[in-house]
């Protein structure tokens, strides 16, 4: 299988990364292998394997034409949404397969999956609704109309491991569902003229009543749900009672670092950044 256990975000391990994304667009470079989704699940093969060596049964459920990413091992790999599947198909959830898949792997994906929802969401121009196209050696999309260009789009968020001495800071969020036992950490995104360190700040105060000492930069993470770039902060507890946001959590409290909750997956920059200060 090409499901790999591994750590995907870890900084020790990315110069091992096995996949080059392109620089942009190259309409003349023909993939050797395929990453196929439908409704928001990755379509693997009979093999289990995730990659599909050719396109040929799927040509009449293309939702839009097939778009080649970069190199995985070096192959030319493309990414294509389906509209339809044919009976018999299998599907797995792109959080499962990250959930077990090296570094490699993740690199491979997360790009892919930012490519083609940019795609998907620039197909018409905010400036004049005309229809845009592709262009030739960028990932930007240019309109037809006014020839304005959209690039790929990146949010910056922040995730922060609060610590309090022996403890840690965890949450459990609303979206995931109030009867999940996973614990994550505080996260938000980067409002415009906020600093990254300011955002730490400011989504801690606000979800958990709590001010903080010293915010030091760890690492960050592209996160492909949408098109997440993930800051991943350290940050010591300075003062103030635990009060939480109820819209957004629905559980937060301190645990010594050798008793720790569920955590999310290692692929994740949130266990990693547990995993980082302890």
């Amino acid at each position: 299988m090409l499901f790999n256990q591994g750590n995907a975000g870890n900084p020790e391990l990315l110069s091992g990364i096995d996949y080059q994304p392109l620089s942009g667009f190259q309409p003349e470079l023909a993939a050797q292998c395929w990453l196929v989704l439908y409704d928001g699940q990755i379509v693997v093969n009979d093999e289990d394997h995730y990659l599909w060596h050719s396109l040929d049964q799927f040509e009449a459920h293309m939702s839009q034409r097939a778009v080649v990413t970069g190199y995985l091992h070096e192959q030319a790999v493309g990414i294509v949404e389906l509209s339809s599947l044919a009976d018999g198909l299998q599907t797995t959830s792109i959080r499962s397969l990250l959930s077990v898949s090296d570094s490699t792997v993740y690199a491979h994906i997360s790009h892919s999956l930012q490519i083609l929802t940019s795609r998907k969401e620039h197909a018409f121009c905010g400036c004049c609704g005309h229809r845009k196209r592709e262009k030739s050696g960028e990932w930007a999309m240019v309109c037809t109309g006014c020839g304005h260009p959209t690039y790929p789009r990146i949010s910056p968020c922040v995730i922060v491991v609060v610590s309090r001495g022996e403890e840690l800071l965890l949450v459990r969020h609303i979206r995931h569902g109030q009867q999940s036992t996973m614990h994550t950490l505080v996260a938000g995104y980067v409002e415009p003229g906020e600093s990254a360190e300011a955002a730490v700040r400011r989504e801690v105060f606000e979800e958990t009543g709590l001010t903080l000492g010293d915010v030091n930069y760890c690492f960050s993470q592209s996160w492909p749900f949408p098109h997440s770039l993930m800051l991943g902060f350290h940050a010591e507890y300075k003062s103030g009672e635990l009060v939480l946001e109820e819209k957004e959590l629905c559980f937060g409290g301190w645990f010594h670092k050798d008793s720790l909750p569920e955590l999310p997956p290692e692929f994740t920059i949130s266990r990693q950044l547990v995993d980082y200060v302890l």
